[in-house]
Order: C-alpha cells, then sequence, then structure tokens
C-alpha cells in the first residue's frame, strides 16, 4: 500500500501498484494465507476485500464472495460461509460466468460434506440454482 500512494512519482514502485486497489492488495494478501494452509488468517483480508471492491463491479465482487465464503468453510465457518454464499446466490442472478459458477460448484461440494445444517441447505440450493442455470 505504500507504493500505491507514490506510483507517479516513485521509480522504485512496482508496476502492478499502479493498478491496484487497496481491495485487490487485500485479496493477494489472502490468497498468500490461503496457499500457506492458514484460512483463518486469510479471512480478515477477504472481508475487507469484499468490502473494498463495492457494487460497480458485480462479477468480480461476486468472485471475492465465493472465495470469501470456501475459505470461511476451510476455517470452520460454516454458518458464516453459507450466509456469504446466500448473499452471492441472491446478487448475482445475471451472473453466467463459467469461472465463477465452477466456484460455486466447488464450494458447493465442500459443503456437501460437512454435517450442519447450513451447509446442507447452502449446497442444495446451489446444486438447484445450477440445475436451473442448466436449464
Amino acid at each position: 500500500m505504500t507504493y500505491q500512494a507514490r506510483t507517479d512519482c516513485d521509480t522504485d514502485a512496482p508496476n502492478w501498484a499502479k493498478f491496484a486497489g487497496a481491495f485487490e492488495v487485500d485479496y493477494a494478501t489472502a490468497d498468500m494465507y490461503v496457499r500457506a494452509n492458514q484460512p483463518k488468517r486469510a479471512v480478515p483480508f477477504l472481508r475487507a476485500s469484499v468490502r473494498g471492491i463495492g457494487g460497480d463491479y458485480a462479477r468480480n465482487s461476486a468472485t471475492y464472495r465465493v472465495k470469501l465464503a470456501r475459505v470461511l468453510l476451510e476455517a470452520r465457518e460454516v454458518e458464516e460461509a453459507c450466509a456469504e454464499m446466500s448473499h452471492v446466490l441472491e446478487s448475482c442472478g445475471g451472473i453466467s460466468s463459467p469461472r465463477l459458477l465452477g466456484r460455486m460448484r466447488a464450494f458447493q461440494e465442500a459443503a456437501a460434506r460437512i454435517d450442519a445444517p447450513e451447509a446442507r441447505d447452502c449446497s442444495a440450493r446451489i446444486r438447484e440454482i445450477a440445475r436451473e442455470g442448466a436449464a
């Protein structure tokens, strides 16, 4: 973030800093923790990235929220993960991105393996929506 504020005048700033906003830096930081198999440490950064992205980027916002939901699931925060995924399902009706749908299905498969009512309900809802989208 210190580089981002100086991109116009600092020649040492990396090229990516010219395009990265705060939510993108938070998302990248979260991704680092996910790759290090530390989902609980990734959650605050993903929450910040979801708050920071805004409503102008519907597909990106949905993608970030699906990632947050998946990481919450990995962190064993099942109820919050399913609530986040429910928000995605309610808000992304017009999005038909195959990549996003694949991530939603991956969440559904992971949730199906968890013995909790919220996880079963959320998994069933994703399965139903995927069926409707295929029809």
